[in-house]
């Protein structure tokens, strides 16, 4: 036995001696202001040590102590079966009032709540029934403090955050429970004495909701402060909602659950309030109040919850204790508005008295509206992602998109810190967006900025290959220039042509030259190299991919397999850009086409080519056109570049004599002969391609050959 185990053994036999001439088994609810300190004490000297877990173990202990005296458990099997044997066989007998006080003395109701949670939903409603008859004896307003921490704690269900530990420990309590409940099937005979004097309760209840609010009813001259009132009603009317008035799970936006968190800053003080404890639990408390409730009712209806709460609301309005502001007044205004407006939507004439009474309460919770300065917002979401609380990825959605928050140091001090919260590929798209409209903005000093986007580009590359294409296919929409469109610092834009340079300088090296014949593996990590300056310019990376395959002997098979591999820049396609007249950037280069067809043109523009470059881009172009390999998340293989662009980029606007002498006629001629020697698959029978391209620039072309040919005669 453990010291910790042997210090509250000593303090229940010590505190069984206080009970004499009774015992610890036969307490009630008023002697244990007697025999409470040495367990208190001894719970405050080792609670400290191991913290909740401890203190769900020691009720645990309780618990089963106590069910094993009811159902006689023979101790030979107990040795043999149960794992709290040794600290609970060293306690005396205790009796219900003992649990139930330990627990409230404890602020233990979360815990008792978890441990009712794992137990089926009958067994769950008598010992609600049980406590409920607990404490309508001699009642004060702790009790009900008490009542309603247990029955919201069961509202918000299972705590997502549990420990491996306190997960065990829960699922030994389940299975001692059900072996001592199958030893004695009814209930005990204590229980069974009182629910026989009992009536209204005698009878099998399964209906939680039942249970809890006519023992909230029964103590309601306890709610004495307005504190008090006001989580009474907000408990009551969140119940109802969730049982009644919610049947599909209401997705609420987390721009609303910031706005609420930013509230309870507002009413509780900043240090406090920015707890991630205290955070956690507000985000429990608003995923239960927009939730189907976990006990559908069985036995009370919505007329029969809905006049309870409006006699309450009565009477504690007739007590004037719904009238103070605060952080709960503004969540009973918001609990009530949702109620109200989900009456309203059933579109009957019922509970006209009870909406009335509603709208009177509402009227008294009339609270000022509040404007969070956005640095507060953002601190809020920080604390929230910063310590994985629940949804915090779509706080970090909502994070990457804010503009007016990217002013904040906090900003990028947080993307730093939790790259693995923002990579989700829309996540990861909106964070660009936003990127480059705060440096769009200018006045960004060169920390910020290198900071700034060398974060984005990290996140980025911690996608998957799949991921990263999704993300590619977004970026040229926003800016064909990435990060780097605007006038952003000349130190990091410095910086991003170094690391464009070492990238594809690294490629060339490695094995860009005729024996490109690379295994998979290297292939994916090339394409993950040009993916993430891609990224960050997807301009800049194509006019390099492209300058590479045209003028770096053997390099153009590499790069063809490595723009199969990144399907996300194929761009925009011809038909496209004439409808988006949005794309700035496209016109100003008076291109025409994918950017991909923009950047091949620049990246050979005013050069004059040799025969071998001209076949480079030949071979370069005709393995882009055909089909790549089926990467996953593609149904069927895609070309990197569609031979009817080819064409209407590439081919016909260098047909005249005025053309380029980088496109002459005789390497147009080839690229229409590539184009037109690619094999069309379609699933279905359709219009080929050729048919949409202009007849004359087709016959000019074959003049021209028929011309060539006769000057050779």
């Amino acid at each position: 036995m453990d010291k910790d185990s042997a210090v509250l053994q000593g303090a229940f036999l010590q505190a069984d001696k206080l009970c004499l001439p009774s015992s610890l088994s036969l307490m009630q609810k008023a002697d244990w202001s007697r025999v409470k300190l040495p367990i208190l004490q001894a719970l405050r000297d080792t609670c400290g040590l191991s913290g909740l877990t401890w203190q769900k173990k020691v009720v645990c202990v309780v618990w089963l102590k106590l069910m094993s005296r009811e159902a006689e458990e023979d101790v030979e099997k107990g040795w043999r079966d149960n794992p709290f044997f040794c600290l609970q066989n060293g306690l005396p007998d205790v009796s219900r009032a003992v649990l139930l006080e330990l627990v409230k003395s404890l602020s233990a109701a979360p815990v008792f709540a978890r441990l009712l949670l794992r137990l089926p939903q009958q067994q769950i409603c008598t010992e609600l029934q049980t406590l409920a008859e607990h404490l309508r004896t001699d009642p004060s307003p702790e009790d009900v403090c008490f009542l309603l921490e247990v029955w919201w704690e069961l509202w918000k269900g299972r705590d997502k955050c549990q420990t491996q530990e306190d997960k065990d420990l829960e699922k030994m309590f389940v299975s001692q429970f059900a072996r001592l409940s199958s030893d004695c099937p009814s209930v005990s005979p204590q229980a069974a004495k009182r629910l026989k004097l009992d009536p209204p309760a005698s009878s099998a209840n399964t209906d939680v909701l039942h249970v809890l609010l006519h023992a909230l009813k029964n103590m309601k001259d306890q709610v004495s402060t307005t504190d008090l009132c006001l989580q009474s009603l907000l408990v009551c009317l969140d119940a109802l909602y969730t049982s009644f008035l919610t049947d599909p799970e209401v997705v609420l936006p987390v721009e609303e659950k910031l706005l609420i968190l930013c509230r309870l800053v507002d009413t509780r003080g900043q240090t406090q309030a920015w707890s991630p404890k205290l955070l956690q639990e507000a985000l429990r408390d608003l995923r239960a109040a927009h939730s189907p409730s976990p006990f559908q009712p069985s036995r009370m209806t919505l007329s029969q919850a809905l006049k309870i709460v409006a006699e309450l609301t009565e009477f504690w309005l007739e007590q004037d204790l719904l009238s103070a502001p605060g952080c709960s007044a503004f969540l009973l205004q918001q609990s009530v508005q949702r109620v109200l407006a989900a009456l309203e939507e059933t579109g009957t004439s019922e509970h006209v008295t009870e909406k009335s009474t509603l709208r009177g309460l509402l009227s008294s919770l009339s609270l000022p509206a509040v404007e969070t300065p956005p640095q507060v917002q953002a601190q809020v979401a920080a604390t929230v992602i910063s310590h994985r609380l629940e949804d915090y990825e779509e706080f970090a959605a909502l994070f990457a998109s804010q503009l007016s928050w990217t002013h904040e140091e906090l900003w990028v001090d947080c993307l730093e810190k939790n790259h693995t919260a923002f990579t989700q590929p829309n996540t990861l798209i909106s964070l660009s967006s936003t990127l480059v409209s705060r440096l769009q903005r200018g006045n960004v000093n060169t920390t910020w900025c290198r900071r700034a986007i060398k974060t984005a580009a990290d996140v980025f590359s911690a996608l998957s290959l799949e991921n990263q294409n999704k993300v590619l296919a977004a970026v040229p929409s926003r800016s064909s220039r990435g990060f780097f469109g605007c006038s952003v610092p000349s130190a990091v834009a410095d910086g991003f042509e170094q690391e464009l340079n070492m990238a594809f300088n690294c490629l060339i090296q490695g094995g860009g030259g005729a024996s490109a014949a690379v295994s998979q593996g290297h292939l994916t990590t090339a394409a993950c190299l040009v993916a993430r300056v891609a990224f960050q310019s997807p301009e800049a990376a194509l006019k390099s991919c492209c300058h590479a395959a045209v003028f770096n002997r053997g390099a153009f098979s590499l790069m063809a397999k490595i723009l199969q591999q990144l399907p996300g820049l194929r761009g925009r396609r011809g038909g496209e850009d004439e409808a988006n007249g949005n794309d700035v950037e496209q016109q100003e280069a008076g291109g025409r086409g994918s950017l991909f067809c923009r950047c091949l043109q620049t990246a050979v523009r005013g050069k004059p080519l040799s025969a071998c470059e001209k076949e480079q881009l030949l071979k370069f172009l005709s393995l882009l056109m055909a089909p790549g390999p089926t990467l996953q998340g593609e149904q069927e293989t895609q070309r990197f570049l569609s031979p009817q662009e080819v064409v209407n980029t590439l081919v016909l606007p260098h047909l005249s004599a005025a053309a380029e002498e980088s496109w002459d006629a005789e390497l147009s001629l080839q690229l229409l002969h590539a184009a037109l020697a690619v094999g069309v698959q379609e699933v279905a029978p359709s219009r080929h391609w050729v048919l949409d391209c202009s007849p004359f620039p087709l016959l000019y072309i074959l003049a021209q050959q028929y011309n060539q040919t006769l000057m050779c005669v």
